[in-house]
């Protein structure tokens, strides 16, 4: 089987790029430029340098694949990127999978795919993607949406910012939390998540789903930060929501004040995908270094 995959060079698509590759999936990247190229070829996969933004290119590859993977998802590219991968997958049940995020539903300490969307300001863009690729009228393509927690892994993603916000210009090095660091996040480790998509691209299913991505892993920012400043001896300091926004800026501090919790049961009762890697805390608690190679390594 065939699979066009986007943004394999990004965080979530090199992880489910090299977890298609070792399922045996051919994969067809769509690239910008010869260094992403060069990567996607030397790790087994089929560059194709086009801009998501080609038409009847986007519409080709579709047609002559066996599943799309969005995971370069974008406020300004994706309806341009929606309409150029339909007409390939209209009446096809191949699946486009879409990727979301936790987020689009708001804070929630039992999330699942049935919870309304409540999206902050970030991310009502992507709310508003999904409802439309779900909509009853859409273009008759088979849609799946992935809406992962928040993504961490290899030294990578969001909660790298527990290692990079240290400040360390005096004695006693600090970590500022994220708010007062009372809420929770829901998180998963990006190579489980790469599972989940190859778990998704080979179901037998023909309808329409959503999926939540999540390990279940129910730990306070307060605490993530405190497994984080753990390695270096560093002290906690909390903030306000304001002190935050000012610090990080308010669309990003809109999304990570929310207070999520979600078990995944749908992927785990229908798809089997279970959750193998360490857990946040863990690689936290270890200095929250990649592998040689990684791009956050050293």
């Amino acid at each position: 089987m065939s699979v066009l995959l986007t943004g394999a060079t990004g965080f979530i698509g090199r992880a489910v790029r090299e977890a298609l590759l070792a399922a045996g999936y051919r994969v067809t990247a769509l690239v910008d430029d010869q260094d992403d190229a060069g990567e996607v070829r030397a790790a087994g996969a089929d560059p194709f340098l086009a801009s998501e933004e080609d038409t009847r290119t986007v519409a080709d590859l579709a047609l002559a694949s066996d599943g799309v993977i969005h995971t370069a998802t974008s406020r300004t590219e994706d309806a341009d990127f929606i309409a150029a991968v339909t007409p390939g997958l209209l009446t096809s049940d191949k699946p486009f999978v879409y990727t979301s995020s936790l987020w689009t539903y708001g804070s929630g300490r039992d999330l699942t795919e049935k919870s309304p969307a409540a999206p902050p300001p970030a991310v009502t863009w992507m709310a508003e993607t999904v409802q439309r690729l779900l909509a009853d009228d859409g273009e008759g393509m088979r849609v799946v949406v992935v809406a992962p927690g928040i993504v961490y892994g290899h030294g990578q993603g969001i909660p790298r910012r527990f290692v990079d916000d240290i400040d360390r210009s005096g004695a006693q090095p600090v970590l500022p939390l994220i708010g007062d660091g009372s809420q929770r996040w829901a998180t998963v480790h990006v190579d489980d998540l790469a599972d989940l998509y190859v778990r998704i691209i080979g179901a037998e299913s023909h309808d329409d789903d959503v999926y939540i991505a999540a390990s279940g892993a129910s730990e306070t920012v307060a605490e993530l930060a405190a497994a984080a400043a753990h390695p270096e001896g560093a002290t906690v300091r909390a903030e306000t929501a304001e002190e935050t926004a000012a610090r990080i800026g308010s669309a990003l501090a809109g999304v990570l004040l929310l207070d999520q919790h979600a078990a995944a049961d749908r992927a785990r009762e229908r798809l089997g995908w279970r959750t193998a890697r360490p857990s946040l805390v863990d690689e936290l608690r270890a200095g929250y270094l990649g592998a040689p190679g990684d791009p956050a390594w050293g």
